[in-house]
């Protein structure tokens, strides 16, 4: 129990499955995760403001409590969170929380490996191509930050929501690189649906404002310059039709780069990312044109049922023919929305059609657990557009799932490269950019999922030549039970005993001393805002409910590092006392305030 003066930031439980899944969708094998759990830290229910007399002594917690926003993703349990609202401190006793302190301490923890995990000498830390990070502010139409959701749909990060605080603020430094499709939903504003580039270990950053909205007005034609009537345009999320020659208004939408799709029967889709002025109306000539082509079809049969039970998974993914591209850009003249139709299910036998696809040269892919095809390269400009695919036995991992001895039916098992974006690029053969060149689904080499049988068995790809060790780990049915290892190089047979989850429930404990005022912070876990306050004198910031394991901790004030990158193993209790610069014990004098735009506290 923590006594006066400390703040606590609570969770309410966890559950498993992937970061963004939904307590209702737990039970839908198609939706369930690649890997046991994530738990979002924090940004939950409540935040506990627990304001004490005088004195950092430990003892009985009193106080009230306060709403808090914010999600936190870290590896695999998660916290659902409650509808947000920004904080607000209501404090008791005789301390006050004034402060000349201009700039808030910004306090950053970063799960960097569970404790709960198997750990390998010489295996990078499961998660490691978790790099990107994608932050922001989401406002309405009157400026002020609203709690929006931004939930991200398409992608290797599809299922993920972020959650944005009563500021409007929201973040994740835990994405896998990539393009991605974005939606942004709250109450109150028409929300918008977004292209977004994630990139390796760099900051992606999404913001929108609703107050000062644009305009756009346009026309969707053929290759011969003729207007399409009655074509179906989804603008920043917000459904259009074209009238007669084509024409096409949008009265209002949000500024920034707008993600616009394009569909009309007889044509491929099409999606173009246009840029929109903030509080400016686009003239007629400013017309945006957007040219479709007419669809064509493909026609693919699987030779030999190899593999399974179950399913063919097929990808389509834009092609060169005759050269090898060395950036994005040269497959960027695609503008068909390919992550529409991925994945594709494809049975052994009978031949399935394609149709609504573009006139270009398209990659095709295709996936079974412990069968391996090689990938074709198809010119959709030519005849004919049929395509026979032989399947062939591939390195496999099988195994049985039990639990006290007994054989688990309907257990999720998954296996897991360490380092997703590593295994994807190792099985395209390609660089970095290759990411960017089109929304590319998660793929079985980077991460597969299959359920066992009735006698608990599971066949798997091995995908040994993408990454030699692997992560393998099983889920029971109800979601309580899980096991979990690391495949080495050549095992084929793996055996997990399911076992009761005990996650740990670790805190750590934040003391400033010397302090004589107020002092504003903001608290963000795994880049997510969980709180924004000021502390009273006596109080110290606590975060509990953490997954036991080793966590990274920055602590910046005014850009200005005071505890940098340091890494914490916290299982159970861990407290440090921080050692404040001046400037954040004295504060900052009225002249400063004034030159910041804030009025000086007292005055």
């Amino acid at each position: 129990m923590r006594g006066a003066g400390a703040v606590t930031l609570p969770a309410d439980g966890a559950i498993f499955g992937r970061m963004g899944l939904r307590p209702d969708e737990m039970t839908s094998t198609k939706s369930l995760p690649v890997l046991l759990g994530a738990l979002l830290l924090g940004g939950v229910a409540t935040l506990l403001f627990l304001l004490k007399g005088a004195g950092p002594g430990r003892g009985a917690d009193e106080g009230p409590l306060v709403a808090a926003p914010g999600e936190q993703a870290a590896r695999r349990p998660r916290v659902e969170s409650a509808e947000l609202a920004p904080p607000t401190a209501v404090r008791t006793g005789e301390e006050s929380a004034h402060t000349t302190v201009l700039w808030p301490l910004r306090v950053e923890l970063d799960l960097a490996q569970p404790g709960y995990l198997p750990k390998a000498e010489g295996v990078a830390p499961l998660g490691s191509g978790r790099t990107a990070r994608l932050s922001g502010r989401i406002t309405g139409t009157s400026d002020q930050g609203v709690p929006a959701e931004i939930r991200i749909v398409a992608g290797t990060n599809a299922g993920r929501v972020l959650r944005c605080d009563g500021t409007g603020t929201f973040g994740a430094n835990d994405l896998y690189p990539g393009l991605a499709i974005v939606e942004v939903h709250a109450p109150g504003i028409p929300g918008s649906r977004r292209e977004k580039r994630l990139r390796r270990g760099q900051e992606t950053l999404l913001n929108i404002g609703y107050g000062r909205p644009g305009s756009a007005v346009g026309r969707v034609q053929d290759r011969k310059g003729e207007g399409i009537e009655g074509a179906r345009v989804t603008f920043d999320g917000r459904i259009y039709h074209t009238g007669p020659e084509g024409e096409l208004s949008v009265p209002s939408v949000a500024g920034g780069e707008v993600l616009v799709e394009i569909e009309a029967e007889g044509y491929a889709a099409y999606q173009e990312n246009v840029w929109i002025q903030a509080g400016r109306p686009n003239t007629s000539a400013e017309r945006l044109t957007f040219t479709l082509e007419r669809e064509t079809q493909l026609s693919i049969a699987l030779r030999g049922n190899v593999g399974g039970p179950g399913p063919a998974q097929v990808i389509l993914l834009p092609g060169q023919q005759g050269f090898r591209p060395t950036s994005a850009s040269a497959y960027r003249n695609s503008r068909f929305p390919f992550h529409r139709k991925n994945p594709i299910e494809l049975w052994p036998g009978s031949p399935f059609t394609i149709g609504g696809l573009p006139q270009q040269v398209v990659k095709v892919y295709v996936f079974r657990p412990g069968a391996q095809a090689s990938l074709h390269v198809v010119n959709l400009r030519s005849q004919p557009r049929e395509l026979v695919v032989e399947l062939d036995p591939a390195p496999m991992i099988t195994g049985r799932v039990t639990y006290d001895g007994t054989p688990v039916a309907g257990a999720t098992v998954a296996l897991e490269a360490p380092d997703r974006t590593r295994a994807t690029l190792s099985f395209f053969r390609e660089a970095s950019y290759y990411l960017e060149t089109a929304v590319i689904p998660e793929l079985p080499p980077a991460a597969q999922e299959v359920v066992t049988g009735p006698a608990g068995r599971f066949l798997l790809s091995a995908w040994e030549e993408e990454s030699p060790a692997r992560y393998i780990e099983a889920r029971g049915p109800d979601g309580k039970t899980w096991a979990g290892s690391y495949v080495r190089s050549g095992e084929k047979v793996v055996d997990l005993e399911l076992r009761d989850v005990d996650l740990g429930s670790s805190e750590l404990a934040l003391e400033f001393p010397g302090r004589f005022q107020g002092l504003p912070v903001e608290v963000f876990v795994n880049g997510a805002p969980l709180l924004s306050d000021v502390l009273t004198p006596s109080q110290e910031l606590v975060v509990p409910d953490l997954v036991a394991g080793i966590w990274c901790i920055r602590i910046t004030w005014h850009a200005a590092p005071i505890y940098e990158n340091a890494e914490l193993e916290i299982d159970g209790q861990r407290s440090r006392a921080i050692k404040l610069p001046p400037e954040c014990i004295h504060g900052q004098d009225e002249e400063a305030w004034v030159r910041a735009g804030r009025e000086y506290p007292g005055t």
